[in-house]
């Protein structure tokens, strides 16, 4: 028996096959393309989404190693807080409004101005933040005429099984989750009523836990899709926290953090982590016994791919492949998107600190590579200072494969680096289908392949402990500068 792992991300998807001991049988990947159709409006099609997650199926459930080991099951890894609307028959109404997009900026400013942070972070565990897919909702009053609001692993559900539903996970990202008691909050959809009364617990699907079994393929997708109708499609997750699952992750794993862009803390727990309020953390169940605590930057990734095309470069590795060996004199505060973690400002702007006529474009380089890993030394402080301990620290994604920026990285954040193997989202999401048919157990035990732990460069250990000294004294005395008073909002 095989189980698909899709893992739906912003830049691109992809389709992997795994056998009942985890090892890769064939996979696809997808690149997809964001459109801007306004300023602060970043969106997918949805037609680009699913043609991209089909074909990759099709050609995955062809390949010669899944003739013998026909797929079970399926689940999904999710890029978090993607919101579409959908009609009657699951068809889409608009376009995916993904995480960057900043529509709910308003929206977000209405409902804080009836409920604090503090009690919306007591229900939802989440920071009150425009990303969440509600604000984005409340928004648009043209998707009232919605028979749903689904994320994009929930709009493929919903394709291929008619069922409406979507993990705890991916609800938490909605932001109107009670994540205590797993259900729609009523107190806080009665705020949003107020301003945006289209946003009802009826408009939204069902929540459940990550790797229960939703149903069997409808005929007519399992000929689309070259499947058996009797495959089992279980909802997934978050990707973030798919990529968690997928490193090894767990209440029976040993702990370990993921740093991906952006970078993300997730150790899991049972019962639940204590709430950490004036932090920003999120916190949210995918299963009846695993919590995840997130943190990280608006931006993360996407700031370095920001950094070529504004210099002619042709893309991210013809800037960031050749780093300047030792560590520059400059700091990147990367809140291209606004901050993240720890104030979670969506109106912070980002910084770059120490240029001058001399500034080689490897030294700039590699202070972006820098960013992150400050970023993520700041926000372990934090955790530490609410009694959370690190475990491993593993990076997931593309920023292990560069092992100049790996030893950047290391040498900024003062902490020793494993890299996980590669595709850890649909690793985490092929987890999540195994356990809908019983797989779960044996297919787990093959997930710890992190490499062995960079330890930073002990000639680096003074310079950068005084730089995360510095950069945490750049982004206080930045913090009020704001060029354009009035985009700046307080939540």
């Amino acid at each position: 028996m095989s189980v698909l792992g899709i893992d739906l991300g912003t830049s691109g998807i992809r389709v992997a096959a795994y056998d009942a001991s985890g090892r890769e049988l064939a996979g696809e990947s997808r690149r997809l393309s964001l459109h801007r159709p306004a300023p602060g409006r970043v969106e997918h099609d949805i037609a680009e989404v699913r043609s991209a997650v089909e074909s990759a199926v099709v050609r995955v459930a062809a390949h010669e190693r899944l003739h013998a080991d026909q797929v079970t099951a399926l689940s999904f890894s999710v890029l978090g807080e993607a919101i579409l609307p959908v009609d009657a028959d699951g068809e889409a109404l608009g376009p995916v409004v993904v995480s960057m997009d900043d529509r709910g900026i308003g929206a977000a400013a209405r409902l804080g101005a009836s409920i604090t942070s503090e009690g919306y972070h007591a229900v939802t565990g989440q920071p009150l933040h425009p990303m969440f897919s509600a604000f984005k909702i409340a928004a648009e009053p043209d998707w009232a005429a919605a028979s749903h609001y689904l994320g994009v692993g929930d709009y493929f559900i919903r394709h291929w099984t008619g069922e409406a539903a979507t993990d705890y996970g991916m609800a938490a990202r909605i932001g109107v989750l009670d994540v205590d008691d797993r259900a729609w909050s009523e107190d806080l959809l009665a705020a949003f009523g107020d301003f945006a009364p289209w946003l009802t617990a009826e408009r939204l699907p069902r929540p459940g836990p990550s790797g229960s079994a939703v149903g069997t393929l409808r005929p007519a997708a399992a000929e689309r899709l070259g499947l058996s109708p009797d495959v089992v499609v279980a909802l997934g997750t978050h990707d973030q926290a798919a990529a968690y699952l997928g490193i090894g992750g767990g209440p029976r794993g040993r702990p370990r953090v993921q740093l991906r862009p952006p970078p993300r803390f997730p150790p899991a727990a049972a019962p639940p982590p204590p709430r950490v309020h004036h932090t920003g953390f999120a916190t949210y169940p995918i299963d009846e016994e695993t919590w995840i605590t997130l943190a990280g930057t608006a931006a993360g990734g996407w700031a370095l791919e920001w950094v070529p095309p504004l210099l002619g470069r042709a893309g991210v590795g013809d800037v960031f492949a050749v780093l300047t060996p030792e560590p520059p004199p400059l700091l990147v505060v990367p809140y291209l998107r606004g901050s993240g973690t720890l104030d979670n400002d969506p109106s912070a702007t980002g910084t770059i600190h120490g240029l001058t006529l001399e500034t080689t474009l490897p030294e700039l380089a590699r202070a972006f590579i820098e960013a992150s890993a400050l970023e993520f030394a700041k926000i372990a402080a934090a955790f530490e200072a609410h009694g959370v301990a690190p475990g491993a620290l593993v990076v997931a994604g593309t920023g292990g494969r560069n092992a100049t920026a790996l030893q950047a990285r290391a040498d900024a954040l003062g902490r020793p680096l494993a890299v996980a193997a590669d595709n850890a989202s649909c690793r985490g999401a092929a987890l999540l289908a195994a356990r809908a048919v019983g797989l779960g157990d044996a297919f787990a035990e093959t997930l710890d392949r992190a490499s062995t732990p960079l330890a930073p460069e002990p000639e680096h250990l003074a310079w950068y402990e005084a730089q995360r000294a510095a950069y945490v004294a750049l982004r206080e005395a930045t913090a009020h500068i704001t060029p354009n008073p009035s985009t700046h909002i307080h939540i």
